[in-house]
């Protein structure tokens, strides 16, 4: 019994595997999917359709010749493309067998087709008749001639063949695509459009300049990379509004006359669109491109942007440089100058005429360099005010003696801008400038103005002097400069002012701290003049005599001993709430105190100062008689 089941069962195996083996070798239904054609050709045909929609493969791309010639949209061609070849025939059945049964293409609407697809090439083409629709299911029938067969489709795919023009056409005007462009130019008429002047143009013109984008026409000059990335993305994304039937000549394309064109170069190609006169409501302008006689308008907003490409694609910064390259900085004004260096530390010294004439090297205030550096580097251009070369620039005030600024990167020559008059304008200042170099007067903020100079002192440190950075205080003193009478004093221990801070009060303590700082690193507010004069300071015409005197004492070492070094520095008397001079011998300096040193100052001496109505001597007491 046993024997006989497994006898069963193995003869069972044995017919399945048969079966298997015979459906792998059965061929596929031939109609699966439809033979791959050669496809360059493509022609849409019907009762509700003017003219064929004819497209063609041209130079390996897909143009529409008919109702207009225009490029095709690519994704609508494979799209049409992909659903003929990919055509899905199992709902279908031979031509011959309808005629055997005694039917009629009447029947299924394909004797008098709804529309016609044609498509092929050269050699051999196809054709596709879509008749009425099938009684079951939202379905067509459709003939396949070249495979003499009946078709039963989806309504959708006949959706997908017979879309309209404005789905089969490249919306953009242009086929070349932004990051190919590698040149563009613009020529408009440069005379008034109510007396236009045929032949009389001006050409504007840009390449590709590494990373970035210059002027090559009118003018040679930088262009704003960002604002031509911006320009060529709107370009290239241009559609068409419309296709009026409307000859050239009424759109404004006279054949004697040069309208405005906008020209693009790609790889190995070149496109040229020529734009005619406006629509007559005025929001559209009529346009076509140079190889191609169809006619169609374009939103009328492109006027403006070529015409004042000139301006809005230029570099609007006065001076481009990397502020972290800057070496040097020059600063000149009718025979005076300035010149700033860069050392290796990263300090920068200044070097100008001092007391006498006579060349003075300072170390320079880094915040005012800064400044001018940072305002430079920001300098933003409002407007181009002439760009003719040769042009009188001392009607703009930029003279051989006018105020030049200048910065030289590590590895370059020097670049500047020399400035003119001041203006006006929406209740802001400006100033016309022009760059080295370049024949263009534009205008700038005259924000720079304030802050740049040929005044030697006004670019000098600050930090009058300092100790050393090892220096050890031992003592902090003020006394009177007339007899030397000590007016306050304060010593460390052991290198501490913890604890001689903590003994005074909360007023006084605060100054002592803040003088300490000082006696480290002595800040002006600003110089009062060259040189130091030991009898005081001069001041509108007067002679202020030195009235305290700050003595720091001071220890440094080294590799041997320590050495004891003092410091001092003088004062005038408090002359307001924050006027009193100082004075440095050792700096060769005069100079204004801040006004926090002012105050601490007068906290820690205020005890000491005698009020001047008090030294005035008693009046006499007016007599009886």
């Amino acid at each position: 019994m046993r024997l006989r089941f497994t006898v069963l069962l193995l003869l069972a195996n044995a017919a399945l595997f048969t079966a298997i083996w015979s459906l792998e070798r059965e061929p596929a239904p031939e109609a699966r999917r439809a033979e791959s054609v050669p496809f360059t050709t493509l022609e849409i045909s019907g009762k509700g359709i003017d003219k064929p929609r004819v497209l063609k493969l041209e130079n390996n791309r897909w143009r529409i010749v008919s109702p207009i010639d225009w490029s095709a949209n690519l994704f609508a061609v494979n799209r049409i493309r992909n659903q003929i070849e990919f055509l899905d025939k199992e709902a279908s059945f031979p031509l011959s067998e309808i005629k055997s049964r005694g039917y009629k293409l009447s029947e299924y609407g394909l004797d008098d087709p709804a529309y016609t697809v044609k498509y092929g090439n050269d050699k051999k083409s196809y054709v596709l008749k879509i008749g009425k629709s099938a009684p079951a299911g939202d379905r067509v029938y459709m003939l396949d001639e070249a495979n003499g067969r009946i078709v039963v489709v989806d309504r959708e795919f006949v959706e997908s063949l017979v879309v309209d023009t404005e789905r089969l056409r490249n919306q953009n005007v242009f086929d070349i695509q932004r990051f190919e462009v590698s040149a563009f130019s613009v020529r408009l008429p440069s005379a008034a459009p109510d007396t236009p002047l045929k032949g009389d143009f001006r050409r504007v013109g840009l390449v590709r300049d590494g990373a970035g984008w210059k002027f090559e026409t009118p003018i040679v000059a930088a262009a704003d990379s960002n604002e031509v990335d911006a320009f060529l993305g709107e370009i290239c994304k241009m559609p068409a509004k419309s296709f009026p039937n409307i000859s050239p000549a009424e759109a404004g394309f006279e054949v004697s006359a040069l309208p405005t064109t906008l020209a693009i170069e790609g790889t190995n190609r070149r496109q040229v669109l020529l734009l005619g006169g406006k629509t007559k409501d005025g929001s559209q302008v009529y346009a076509r491109l140079e190889d191609n006689p169809t006619v169609f308008t374009l939103d009328a907003s492109i006027m403006p942007m070529l015409s004042e490409a000139q301006t809005t694609l230029r570099e609007k910064s006065a001076l481009k440089f990397d502020i972290s390259k800057v070496a040097g900085l020059d600063i000149s004004r009718a025979g005076s100058s300035l010149k700033f260096g860069k050392l290796k530390s990263g300090v920068w010294d200044v070097v100008g005429a001092g007391e006498n004439g006579k060349p003075e090297t300072f170390a320079a205030d880094a915040a005012a360099v800064n400044r001018i550096l940072i305002l430079l580097s920001r300098a933003r251009i409002r407007k181009f005010v002439s760009d003719a070369p040769g042009e009188n620039v001392a009607r703009y005030g930029i003279k051989p003696d006018s105020l030049r600024i200048a910065v030289t990167e590590a590895d370059g020559q020097p670049r500047g801008l020399t400035f003119g008059s001041r203006y006006s304008e929406g209740g802001a200042g400006f100033v016309y400038a022009r760059a080295d170099g370049s024949e263009a007067v534009f205008g700038i903020s005259d924000e720079i103005l304030s802050a740049a100079g040929t005044d030697i002192l006004a670019f000098r440190s600050k930090i009058v002097g300092a100790l050393p950075e090892k220096a050890s205080v031992k003592s902090l003193l003020v006394r009177s400069k007339e007899g030397g009478k000590t007016l306050f004093k304060i010593e460390p221990q052991d290198g501490d002012f913890s604890r001689a801070f903590a003994e005074l009060p909360v007023r006084k303590r605060n100054s002592a701290k803040k003088l300490l700082e000082y006696a480290r690193s002595f800040a002006a507010k600003s110089y009062a003049g060259f040189g130091f004069d030991p009898n005081g300071a001069s001041a509108g015409g007067k002679l202020i005599p030195w009235e305290y005197e700050l003595v720091v004492g001071y220890e440094v070492r080294g590799t041997g001993a320590a050495v004891a070094e003092s410091a001092s520095w003088l004062f005038t008397k408090r002359l307001g709430g924050t006027t009193q001079y100082g004075g440095s011998a050792a700096h060769s300096a005069t100079f204004l105190l801040e006004n926090a040193l002012i105050d601490s100052l007068f906290e820690l001496l205020q005890d000491s100062i005698v009020s001047e109505t008090l030294k005035k001597p008693e009046a006499a007491l007016p007599s009886k008689n």
